[in-house]
């Protein structure tokens, strides 16, 4: 388990693209659910702004507790990915 889980340059980077890809996909579909609600991170929410915003009103909020655990979650799914996706060539 562990050396699934060790670090490398691969697995950060399919975690931050699966992050990014998400994200979007989620934001996409909810804006065109609530036009005027746009989220950031999936599963879990980390930024979520509205509008119409008034003037010196703060129209967003953000958990960074959320984005820690997306962050953990999409590392996880990139690795056990990675390791598949390894086992898989040298067959």
């Amino acid at each position: 388990m562990s050396r699934i889980l060790k670090p490398s340059l691969w697995k950060l980077l399919l975690a931050l693209v699966l992050l990014y890809i998400s994200s979007t996909l989620w934001r996409a579909y909810v804006i065109s659910r609530i036009s005027d609600t746009f989220p950031l991170g999936f599963p879990f929410q980390f930024y979520l702004s509205w509008g119409p915003c008034q003037a010196g009103q703060n129209c967003s909020e953000s958990n960074w507790l959320f984005l820690v655990i997306d962050m953990i979650l999409w590392y996880v799914v990139s690795a056990f990915s990675v390791d598949l996706l390894g086992k898989n060539k040298q067959d």
